[in-house]
C-alpha cells in the first residue's frame, strides 16, 4: 500500500470524539495495525484526553483540531490543508459526525473515503441538515463500514443503499483477553470471596439503559442477596445524577456501584462473574466482546448487536429491552447455577475467537484499502 513512487501512503485517520469508549478503541487499534510499515497513517482527534494518550502510547502524535457543530467551515478548512499539505491519499474515519467532514474533504481533495459507522443511534437522530449528511456519505464515501447488522440496518434506513455498505464487524485481541479469574478489584472494594459479581462496562449514556439494569438489580437483590453490581464507565452528569437518585429511590446503593472509568484488562473482566449488557440500542460492542473472550457468562438484552454475537442459551443469555423483570430472572438464573455460567463462559470464548478475532477484523479492513486505493477516487 504505497504510492507510485514508492513511498508510503499517507492515511488521515479521523474521529470527532475523545474517549475513553468503543469507537475510540478501534479507531486506535486500527490506526496503529493497519498495514504496519507500509502505511503513513496520522491521526486527527478534537481535543487531549485518553484517546491522544493512547494514541502517543503507540507511536502516534495526534494532530489536535477541536470539532464543533454540524457543517464548520473552519474546521472542514482546516481539515483540507492538512490533507493537502500531507498529500493524503486516503481519509478514514469514524462516527457519523467525522464521516460527513471526511465525505466534503474527500470531495474537495478528490481523495477516496472510507468511513465507518459504530452503531444506530446517531443514525437515528442525524440532527440538524440530516438532508445534507446524507448526500455526503452518499457521494463522498468510496466506502461506507457498519459495525454489526443493526448498524448496516440504521445506515439503510438513513437512506444508504445497502450495496454501497460494507459489514466488518468488530474483533478483539483474544491473546490480551483471555480467561481467568482476579481478586483486585473485589478487595479493594471490600466484596468477599462468597459474593457474586455482576459487571457492566459502558460510558453513562442514555442507550445503555443503566435505568433498566438499576430497576433490574433491586429484584435481583432482594431475592439474591450475595449479589453486587458493578458499573465501569465515563459519567456523563446529565444521565448520571437520575441514575443516582434512582439508586436511592430503590435502596440499593450499599450493593450497585458507579466506579467511574477504569482502563479496560483482562483482569478487570475477570473480576467479574457475570457480564451484563442493558442497552437501548448498540452496535457491536467491544466491551461485549472483550466479556466474551474472558469467558465469563454473558447476559444482553436484544439491543441489535448482542444478537450477532451470542448464541441464545449457548454463548449467553438475551433478553428483551426495556424489560427489568426478564432482565433480572435472566441474571438470577445464571447466578445461582455455577454450572451454567462456566458452560456459557466457555461457548462465549470459543464463538470470540472463531469468528470476532481482531486480527480477522484487520484482514478485512486491509483488503478494503487495497481495493478503495487501487480504484481510487
Amino acid at each position: 500500500m504505497t504510492t507510485a513512487a514508492g513511498a508510503p501512503a499517507a492515511v488521515m485517520h479521523l474521529i470527532d470524539t475523545g474517549g475513553p469508549g468503543g469507537a475510540e478503541t478501534v479507531f486506535a487499534e486500527l490506526l496503529s495495525r493497519i498495514g504496519q510499515g507500509t502505511l503513513n497513517a496520522f491521526p486527527i482527534v478534537p481535543r487531549e484526553g485518553w484517546l491522544s494518550g493512547q494514541l502517543r502510547s503507540r507511536g502516534f502524535e495526534p494532530v489536535i483540531l477541536e470539532s464543533r457543530g454540524s457543517l464548520n467551515a473552519g474546521y472542514f478548512s482546516a481539515l483540507l490543508k492538512l490533507a493537502r499539505q500531507r498529500r493524503v491519499r486516503l481519509i478514514h474515519t469514524h462516527l457519523l459526525g467525522s464521516g460527513v467532514y471526511g465525505a466534503m474533504v474527500g470531495l474537495a481533495a478528490r481523495v477516496p473515503v472510507i468511513a465507518v459507522m459504530h452503531g444506530p443511534t446517531d443514525l437515528r437522530a442525524p440532527g440538524r441538515f440530516a438532508s445534507i449528511k446524507r448526500w455526503l456519505l452518499r457521494h463522498g464515501c468510496s466506502a461506507i463500514v457498519a459495525v454489526s447488522t443493526s448498524t448496516r440496518d440504521a445506515l439503510v434506513s438513513f437512506g444508504i443503499d445497502s450495496g454501497a455498505i460494507t459489514l466488518i464487524r468488530n474483533g478483539v485481541d483474544t491473546a490480551l483477553f483471555s480467561p481467568g479469574r482476579a481478586e483486585d478489584l473485589r478487595q479493594e472494594l471490600g466484596i468477599s470471596p462468597d459474593e457474586l459479581v455482576i459487571g457492566a462496562i459502558g460510558n453513562i449514556r442514555t442507550p445503555k439503559a443503566y435505568d433498566v439494569l438499576l430497576k433490574a438489580a433491586k429484584l435481583v437483590l432482594d431475592r439474591v442477596p450475595r449479589a453486587r453490581f458493578l458499573v465501569v464507565g465515563e459519567g456523563d452528569e446529565q444521565v448520571l445524577q437520575p441514575l443516582l437518585q434512582l439508586r436511592a429511590q430503590l435502596g440499593i446503593e450499599a450493593r450497585f456501584q458507579f466506579l467511574g472509568f477504569r482502563k479496560s484488562t483482562s483482569t478487570l473482566y475477570h473480576n467479574f462473574d457475570v457480564f451484563v449488557s442493558s442497552s437501548r440500542t448498540e452496535g457491536l460492542s467491544l466491551s461485549f466482546l472483550e466479556a466474551m473472550a474472558t469467558g465469563r457468562a454473558i447476559v444482553a438484552t436484544r439491543s441489535g448487536g448482542a444478537e450477532e454475537g451470542i448464541e441464545p442459551d449457548v454463548s449467553g443469555v438475551l433478553t428483551p429491552i426495556e424489560d427489568p423483570p426478564a432482565l433480572a430472572a435472566a441474571l438470577e438464573r445464571v447466578l445461582n447455577d455455577a454450572d451454567l455460567r462456566q458452560r456459557l463462559g466457555e461457548a462465549a470464548r470459543a464463538r470470540v475467537v472463531q469468528s470476532f478475532s481482531l486480527e480477522a477484523t484487520i484482514g478485512e479492513y486491509e483488503a478494503l484499502y487495497r481495493k478503495v486505493l487501487a480504484r481510487g477516487r
